[in-house]
């Protein structure tokens, strides 16, 4: 009788999918992370060199995808589709943020298919001026700007991009009027304004522009950060600098985030080996390259922040008539 009831039992669990044994922990394979641009740019490079650390943390393969196009959808429409099991994750930047209301794709809402992990890093922008531009603080090129209006010319990384976007607000905020001549990317739009073709423009690539300033051959002349940032000491914050602009704070960031439904418990325990290697000396000096600072949040603390930058950024889309 014993046996056939053991016989039964085991039957029984088999048909209903219950464990036979313990579930093996996570992670227990490799892990793949998808980048919305293209390698080599700064949240690529930036990506790689934090993921090698928290690889190391998780004792797994951590493996780039690249899926750049449409300012991000792309990635965020093929992390939305994966399976909330820790195995497809995101490394996000500020996109995500501007992209669904510039493109119209409210699907791609961040707070409704995304859980965050945790936020990494955030970069000011640099207010660079060109060399032979009639001013050499914000205040006065700001000034310059209003006094003639649409002689100055602003480079941009493209349209839809978060500096387009943050040179908006403030033109806005500010009653400027200029033209706008879109990139494609940073480092066109850094050689344009070293060769005089535009007067203006918001870079947050801090280890591409640093060269040129240190040079002479473009002026740094604020960051867009409520704070000076430690890679330009002598250069003041916006708010400094024009007082008119209050406790203006805006820039770009990244932040590692996973399918809406992912299990908290994976996403603390991949918060746990980010914020680890966050402090890692290797990921500190790739950080402060880039004019970058780590943001070491839990994953309720980033899913907040993205939050809050969706809400702030994609109403300035929205009221500005912002489009791709």
């Amino acid at each position: 009788m014993r046996k056939t009831l053991d016989a039964a039992l085991l039957a029984a669990l088999v048909a209903t999918g219950a464990p036979l044994a313990a579930q093996a922990a996570y992670p227990d394979k490799p892990i793949t992370v998808i980048v919305g641009f293209a390698p080599g740019g700064p949240t690529d490079a930036l990506g790689r060199v934090i993921f090698k650390k928290v690889s190391e943390e998780l004792g797994v393969s951590m493996i780039i995808e690249n899926k750049p196009g449409a300012g991000g959808n792309i990635a965020a429409q093929y992390l939305a589709q994966a399976r909330p099991d820790g195995y497809t994750l995101m490394f996000a930047s500020a996109a995500v943020a501007i992209a669904p209301a510039l493109y119209k794709r409210e699907d791609l809402n961040p707070k409704r298919i995304f859980s965050a992990v945790g936020c990494s890093s955030k970069v000011p922008f640099i207010l660079l001026a060109a060399k032979k531009t009639p001013a050499d603080d914000a205040q006065e090129l700001f000034k310059q700007i209003r006094q003639h209006p649409g002689k100055y010319f602003l480079g941009t990384s493209g349209n839809g991009t978060m500096d387009q976007v943050v040179a908006a607000n403030i033109a806005t905020r500010l009653g400027q009027e200029f033209e706008q001549v879109p990139y494609k990317g940073n480092g066109p739009a850094l050689t344009a304004l070293v060769a005089g073709d535009t007067q203006f423009m918001y870079s947050g690539s801090f280890n591409s522009a640093l060269p040129y300033i240190k040079d002479g051959q473009i002026k740094a002349l604020a960051v867009t950060s409520s704070e000076r940032s430690p890679a330009l000491p002598d250069v003041p914050a916006l708010k400094e600098a024009v007082p008119g602009l209050g406790n203006f704070d805006a820039g770009t960031w990244q932040a590692v985030v996973a399918p809406h439904g992912t299990p908290a418990d994976i996403l603390a325990r991949v918060n746990q080996a980010l914020n680890k290697a966050l402090k890692d000396p290797e990921v500190m000096a790739s950080l402060r390259f880039q004019g970058a600072e780590a943001m070491d949040t839990t994953p309720a603390q980033c899913q907040d922040f993205v939050a809050s930058e969706y809400d702030r950024w994609s109403e300035t889309v929205q009221t500005l008539g912002l489009k791709e």
